[in-house]
């Protein structure tokens, strides 16, 4: 197959106007929160790339970081990553230096920071805490935008967890007169109603507290501009530009993927000078996304379609490592598959990070990990939870994601509870008892369920959430009183008319 690249611009010059402005405007001091809304594939990861590349060439420091669709993700993954990668490139005495007595908050996030011997972190009541944790990260945002002004970029918010979000609510009222622009891109269709960043969404709209731009569907002058485009021609009929627009339905992803399959099948074909194509009647055009990325997995061989099976098991992301060993291939054979799944536009690496690599979209990692059966997932992850198991300073998050994920449960119980201890300590109350939420399904000796049901209310009572604490600290409370544990029965009972008392307020 010929190559052919997609202008990023086409079609979208009002929003990349907008988004240049705002980029400007924040370099001079006007810090901003931009959005970009839109349906999977329509531009939103091409644009934010874009005005990464315009805040480089102006000499703007870009860091990027994003949200997972796992079940179990690390909080504040985004920021996490968009800092974690910054500071290795960072003159870390100097941060250190410039965090002051803000330096412990961050420390247990970011070990490479280094607490002092006699340095703790301060304890006490929860809000505190994370008021605290975020001023520290806020602070570290300002070290990253001192010299030159920071574009920070958080992508697939529709995935975020409720830290991140609360975070991100926190910076729009922190950002002024700051060097600092975030770009956020999160999907428009996943918005239903009931989705808990679309309030957050209202807010921001209704106080401008950001600024949020919705891509379209390009319409059918812009689908013919953009085939125009990638085809080098000068004209392209009506015909064929109509029949592009109404199988895309305007989406700029699901277009080049119509256009790539049907060069792969010959169905549209160069000349000495010119591209061809059959008639529209016999143009074999795949109904739906997920059979175009299939038909591309297909391009690849057996051993390197497996392969990239086994990295979709892995995430969106993945390091090259990583991948090597669960696969269980050499490392020949997992570079042979890279170099061909970045040929055939499947995956790419992670600029500034060497060593990693992502699905260039969401989708298509989905599509392979979804055209597995269901042993074989289970098994991969199983796979994966055992490699991460043996490496020193994996994420509790992450080994439980795999666990979990392979119904290892007595494993994945103890793991997932760590990963909950974890979010505790980071003031991630919310995520923290929707895990022993979940891990309360698996455990039903009543001795276990004890303690997981205090722990889940008493996150819940923190997180806000007195009705749910309250149920399950009923239930929890008499289990550790029947076994004996009277003294920390007695703490959780203080917590349990903290919630009455809440929700006799309401």
């Amino acid at each position: 197959m010929e190559r052919v690249v997609c202008p990023v611009l086409v079609g979208r010059e009002p929003e990349v106007s907008e988004l240049e402005d705002a980029l400007l405007a924040a370099n001079r001091g006007d810090g901003q929160i931009v959005l970009l809304a839109g349906e999977a594939g329509v531009g939103k990861s091409r644009l934010a790339a874009e005005l990464q590349r315009r805040a480089t060439k102006i000499g703007m420091t870009t860091l990027s970081g994003g949200c997972s669709e796992a079940e179990l993700a690390l909080p504040y993954l985004p920021f996490l990553e968009a800092l974690g990668n910054y500071l290795t490139a960072a003159n870390l005495e100097h941060v250190r230096r410039e965090l002051g007595s803000l330096r412990p908050e961050l420390a247990h996030l970011f070990p490479q920071l280094e607490l002092e011997p006699d340095a703790r972190r301060e304890t006490g009541d929860p809000t505190q805490a994370k008021l605290r944790l975020f001023e520290a990260i806020i602070a570290l945002l300002r070290i990253a935008a001192e010299h030159s002004g920071l574009l920070l970029l958080l992508e697939d918010l529709h995935w975020s967890d409720d830290s991140t979000r609360e975070l991100l609510d926190y910076l729009t009222r922190r950002l002024r007169g700051m060097r600092i622009m975030v770009l956020g891109t999160y999907r428009a269709d996943e918005m239903h109603r009931k989705h808990p960043l679309a309030h957050l969404i209202q807010g921001w709209r209704r106080t401008k507290a950001a600024n949020v731009i919705e891509l379209e569907p390009l319409p059918a002058d812009g689908i013919a501009e953009m085939v125009r485009a990638i085809f080098d021609q000068s004209e392209i009929s009506a015909e064929f530009s109509n029949f592009l627009h109404e199988r895309s339905e305007g989406n700029p992803f699901v277009l080049e993927e119509l256009l790539k399959a049907a060069i792969d099948s010959g169905d549209i074909y160069r000349t000495s000078d010119r591209w061809e194509r059959k008639d529209l009647g016999e143009l074999r055009l795949p109904q739906t996304v997920r059979d175009t990325i299939l038909l591309r997995l297909e391009q690849l061989s057996p051993e390197q379609a497996d392969i990239l099976q086994t990295a979709s098991v892995l995430g969106r992301s993945f390091s090259y490592p990583l991948l090597v060993a669960v696969s269980a291939q050499d490392d020949r054979s997992v570079q042979a598959t890279l170099h061909a799944s970045v040929q055939q536009q499947l995956l790419e690496e992670e600029p500034q990070n060497n060593g990693r690599y992502r699905f260039r979209h969401a989708l298509t990692r989905e599509a392979i990990y979804e055209d597995m059966i269901a042993p074989r997932r289970e098994e991969l992850h199983g796979i994966a939870a055992d490699v991460l198991s043996a490496r020193a300073g994996t994420a509790p998050i992450d080994l439980a994601y795999h666990l979990l994920a392979a119904n290892r449960w007595s494993d994945a119980v103890p793991a997932g509870i760590k990963a909950a201890e974890d979010a505790e300590r980071n003031q991630a109350d919310r995520e923290a008892a929707q895990l022993y939420e979940r891990l309360l399904t698996h455990v039903k000796d009543g001795q276990m369920r004890a303690p997981l049901l205090c722990h889940a209310g008493s996150a819940y009572q923190r997180a806000n959430e007195p009705a749910k604490a309250q149920r399950f600290l009923e239930q929890g409370i008499p289990l550790l009183e029947a076994g004996g544990q009277e003294v920390e029965a007695a703490g959780f009972r203080i917590t349990l008319g903290r919630c009455y008392w809440e929700r006799s307020q309401a």
